[in-house]
């Protein structure tokens, strides 16, 4: 199969809400990935938790998404590398 066809697979089956959503290995520069705080349980069950973003106007508009759930106190929006870099907070209702 060529690299062609394989790209337009992958982009078939993206859905709404991961369409700003950044594979790795397409962007160079820096991606942002979001941390959330939670009342109880795990952030794992939330699209926006697996999710690398652009920039950090994407990373805002998943975390205000993420913020409609009722256990999330607040969002961490860290740039996407080891160590992790810290970059604001979003919180609030």
């Amino acid at each position: 199969m060529k690299i062609e066809e394989t790209r337009d697979l992958r982009a078939a089956g993206t859905s709404e809400a991961s369409r700003s959503a950044v594979t790795a290995g397409e962007e160079a520069y820096h991606r942002f990935r979001l941390l959330a705080t939670m009342v109880q349980g795990t952030a794992a069950a939330l699209p926006e938790a697996w999710q690398s973003y652009r920039n950090v106007d994407e990373a805002r508009i998943g975390a205000r998404e993420m913020m409609r759930n009722h256990r999330v106190l607040r969002v961490a929006i860290v740039e996407d590398r080891i160590p992790l870099q810290f970059v604001e907070w979003v919180v609030g209702r």
